[in-house]
């Protein structure tokens, strides 16, 4: 695989926890990507009173853009893409997004907590009994398999297209949303033969197993298995991809946010506990300056 760049340290997520790591590892020297969907600026935090320094109050969109300004000034690269992959090549990590691909030597992940049920009846029945979430765990269950995906954005393409490993037959539902997958993916959709239906979907059904799903005008459509890909790619699938530990639906870290796997740290709101702009500013430090220590060999650093 070629990439565009191949950085030391990579930030998914440009929120404070994001914005916060990424200034430690720049200031070090490090080459550091920042990549955001939004660009740092798809955050709507509001207005913030508890944050110290600013005892009137501050808008959370313009503190954002005071991280921004600030990790750029130190050197930092930044890219407005989404995020749809992790994958571990050798010694590096590969993050592909709906763009490109970039590799680094270290990451962290700083990427928030999403919320992505459907309102779909009988979902927690067929958890895990023929629902899954995640392709790169489960896939392989599902060889030869009649399989749904559900969701209508780039991030269920890309499962989708990542099924087609497994099986030939794979359909995306959109559950009645409009489709918001970018042309490039569409052509690789159609080249695999993967269909792409809108309706919308009111049940799972099945005995023990998931067989199948109701369609809203009542017709039963037969399956072996649905994958849930609704929205776009969360801390919680980047972790299942890469096989890190969760704990609660949340990246499972120690006390320097390291993850199981070496030179993967986490920090913010995707490793739960206080969901706080401070806590969340000081968890990417704290993985910052122990992923700097990791990489210097060391089990404790003085960099500040």
């Amino acid at each position: 695989m070629v990439f565009l760049k191949t950085y030391d340290v990579i930030v998914i997520g440009g929120g404070p926890a994001g914005l916060s790591a990424a200034i430690y590892t720049s200031r070090a020297n490090y080459k550091t990507l920042l990549i955001d969907k939004g660009g740092c600026l798809n955050y709507k935090i509001g207005m913030v009173h508890n944050y110290l320094g600013f005892p009137e109050g501050i808008d959370g969109k313009d503190l954002i853009q005071l991280g921004c300004k600030h990790i750029k000034l130190l050197g930092s690269e930044t890219v407005n893409e989404e995020v749809l992959n992790v994958k571990i090549d050798d010694d590096l990590y590969i993050v592909e997004t709906d763009k490109s691909s970039y590799a680094a030597k270290g990451l962290i992940i700083a990427m928030g907590v999403s919320y992505k049920k459907v309102n779909i009846a009988n979902l927690e029945k067929f958890e895990g009994k023929g629902i899954s979430y995640c392709v790169t765990c489960d896939g392989f269950f599902f060889r030869g398999k009649k399989v749904f995906v559900i969701g209508s954005k780039n991030y269920a393409a890309m499962e989708a297209l990542e099924l087609t490993d497994y099986t030939s037959d794979v359909t995306i539902y959109t559950n009645g949303l409009k489709p918001e997958i970018d042309d490039q993916f569409l052509e690789k959709l159609k080249a695999k033969n993967i269909g792409l239906k809108t309706k919308r979907i009111i049940s799972f059904t099945g005995e023990r197993m998931l067989d199948g799903i109701i369609l809203e005008d009542g017709s039963t459509v037969k399956c072996d298995g649905v994958f849930i890909a609704v929205g776009s790619s969360g801390a919680s699938d980047i972790a299942l991809k890469l096989g890190i530990i969760l704990e609660d639906g949340y990246i499972k870290v120690d006390h320097r946010q390291r993850t199981n796997l070496p030179r993967v740290y986490a920090a913010g709101d995707c490793t739960g506990g206080v969901r706080q702009i401070a806590t969340a500013v000081g968890q990417g430090a704290t993985a910052a300056v122990n992923l700097i220590a990791e990489f210097k060999g060391l089990e404790k650093t003085d960099y500040y």
